[in-house]
């Protein structure tokens, strides 16, 4: 978890890093794409990113997303 990150903020960032599209994460958590969009753009403001893909790099480096798994089937 990123301290400086709501509980829903950190689960948004985790679905974003699971390869969820907005449309995705809000029917995940029953809310609008809209939210989506604001909790993404709050997200990006406080971890001083720019774009998804940072999002995602940050959200391994922070181990919220685990990689012992790729590649298997």
């Amino acid at each position: 978890m990123v301290p400086q990150l709501t509980c829903r903020e950190n689960e948004i960032l985790k679905l974003i890093a699971d390869g969820k599209s907005n449309r995705d994460i809000a029917s995940d958590l029953s809310i609008s794409e809209s939210t989506v969009e604001n909790h993404i753009h709050n997200i990006y403001r406080k971890l001083g990113i720019v774009n998804r893909a940072q999002a995602v790099a940050f959200a391994y480096q922070a181990g919220m997303v685990l990689v012992d798994n790729l590649g298997k089937k």
